[in-house]
């Protein structure tokens, strides 16, 4: 159904809608026939659909008449331009190392704060366990977007501030 309606010209709400309820009525099913485990199989089928579905359509669409663009994607500099491998290798470290430590800082303040809370020791290293990768994505997207070096730092900075109260009061035991 989803198929239908974004091959259409202009956009249909009800054929939308209507994809989107079948796919959650089969994520319902799938839950009320067998929890967690039935939803993954529902969405394994679903999914095996759309790549038969959508391999069928692009193997009997024809070919496009452009040309692929010759644009360049800025990789490596004009020829006689200087490398900048020092820059690069900058970058490089502070968007995985930087970020891998600004990180771990704030993961460890996270396990700080739910035990200041009251959690299990257990829960709050589970937590901090499971946040640290996901910061660790945010933070190395925002190093590498920004646009200055010194809000690439800043930005390592500033995720380290809230471990250093913790710290300071002796939270890290």
């Amino acid at each position: 159904m989803l198929r239908i309606a974004w091959g259409r010209a202009r956009r249909s709400v009800p054929h939308n809608l209507a994809g989107w309820g079948l796919l959650a009525a089969a994520a319902g099913f799938g839950w009320a026939a067998g929890g967690a485990w039935g939803v993954a199989v529902a969405a394994l089928f679903a999914m095996g659909l759309a790549l038969a579905l959508l391999a069928l359509a692009a193997w009997r669409s024809p070919p496009g008449r452009r040309v692929a663009s010759n644009r360049r994607a800025g990789m490596l500099p004009d020829s006689g331009r200087p490398l900048g491998l020092w820059r690069r290798i900058a970058t490089f470290l502070l968007g995985v190392l930087g970020a891998f430590a600004g990180a771990v800082a704030l993961a460890v303040t996270l396990q700080l704060a739910a035990r200041a809370a009251g959690a299990a020791e257990a829960d709050a290293n589970a937590l901090a366990l499971f946040a640290q990768p996901l910061i660790w994505a945010l933070l190395a997207y925002g190093v590498l977007m920004a646009r200055s070096r010194a809000r690439q730092v800043a930005l390592l900075a500033a995720s380290g501030i809230p471990l250093l109260p913790l710290l300071l009061l002796g939270g890290a035991r």
